[in-house]
């Protein structure tokens, strides 16, 4: 199969599941791993190609359906751009969360920047070892849960060594942010590090069991909306496709400048979001989040469109629930106290 793909020949659905089983299996040595990855990477994945991917691996995770009525969402990048910024999505979707969707926020350790979201979560006191029905418990109860993708992905375990040796982005990078484990998920908000992955990823998911999904990137790098330039959406809803671009004027927000969105540490990402949760940051970051809320907020079923979603978070960072979900979040799935030292040490509070 590797010499198919560097000849640039696309795989069928059996032998990417073949291939996925051996993988996923634990049954494939890490050279042949690699090689594999490698050559798929070359040739470009195929959206056929990730899907099947996808399936394989949500085949292989645990699984949770918490019981809610309504919409479940979730927020979730690639990761891989090169703008080194705080946690967008999980500020994010606190603020949506805050402003009345049920959130799963799938997610893991930083990629390509200084904090993931597991990487934020665990140091401001969360336990990534949290029990699934405790992160049910937390979505039903509070409207957000954390999914830590390596709890509930054990057999991505077989392919961590190889994708380490390679260092490169692989066809994982793409499907990890696609598999939520909720089976319940009703619809998503992805952002993509580049530009071709836009019809990629909405095409590999534009038959799945989600209900709604906006695959988003910005005209200047960001893996998300961004309230610095031009934004592509492809929106997919009830499997049809639909492309716009959008500048954050039309939604009333203005436009920030790049450099006031970056971080240098893994420090900062953290004291950053913590700030933009706590409405205590400045303008132009909490109007990213607040515009990567509004795009959760639609999806979700509260707002009608992006203008109306960024209203309704900055009501939401304005009133301080944000803060109130992540401290109820951090009770039933964590240390307070580690809250607690976080607020004092980058909040002084």
């Amino acid at each position: 199969m590797v010499r198919k793909l560097v000849s640039r020949i696309n795989l069928s659905e059996d032998e990417i599941r073949k291939s996925m089983n051996l993988i996923l299996g634990g049954d494939a040595s890490e050279s042949s791993i690699a090689s594999f990855l490698v050559a798929l990477r070359m040739k470009g994945e195929s959206p056929k190609e990730i899907t099947t991917i996808l399936q394989a691996v949500k085949r292989n995770a645990i699984k949770i359906t918490p019981n809610i009525t309504g919409e479940l969402i979730d927020t979730c990048g690639t990761g891989g751009d090169k703008i080194k910024s705080f946690n967008i999505s999980t500020a994010a979707a606190l603020i949506a969360c805050a402003a009345g969707c049920k959130v799963a926020k799938h997610g893991n350790r930083s990629v390509s920047g200084f904090c993931g979201s597991a990487d934020f979560l665990e140091f401001i006191g969360m336990d990534l070892d949290t029990s699934p029905d405790i992160i049910c418990e937390a979505i039903e109860n509070i409207g957000f849960g954390f999914l830590y993708a390596a709890k509930f992905h054990p057999a991505m375990r077989n392919v961590a060594s190889a994708r380490e040796s390679i260092g490169i982005r692989t066809a994982f990078n793409i499907v990890g942010p696609l598999s939520n484990p909720c089976t319940n998920l009703s619809g998503q908000l992805i952002g993509v590090y580049e530009p071709a992955l836009l019809e990629t990823v909405a095409v590999a998911m534009q038959n799945s069991e989600l209900d709604e999904l906006m695959v988003v990137h910005s005209y200047d790098g960001f893996d998300e909306l961004s309230n610095t330039c031009e934004n592509d959406i492809i929106w997919v809803v009830d499997k049809k496709i639909q492309r716009f671009r959008f500048h954050p004027k039309d939604v009333n927000v203005l436009v920030a400048k790049p450099e006031q969105l970056l971080i240098h540490s893994g420090q900062e990402s953290i004291r950053d979001t913590l700030r933009v949760i706590y409405g205590l940051a400045s303008p132009e970051k909490e109007d990213i989040a607040a515009l990567n809320a509004a795009a959760a907020l639609v999806i979700g079923k509260i707002a009608k469109d992006l203008k109306e979603g960024v209203e309704i978070a900055r009501a939401a960072l304005k009133a301080g629930t944000p803060q109130k979900k992540l401290s109820e979040l951090i009770h039933l799935c964590g240390n307070k106290d580690k809250l607690i030292e976080a607020e004092q040490e980058f909040l002084m509070i």
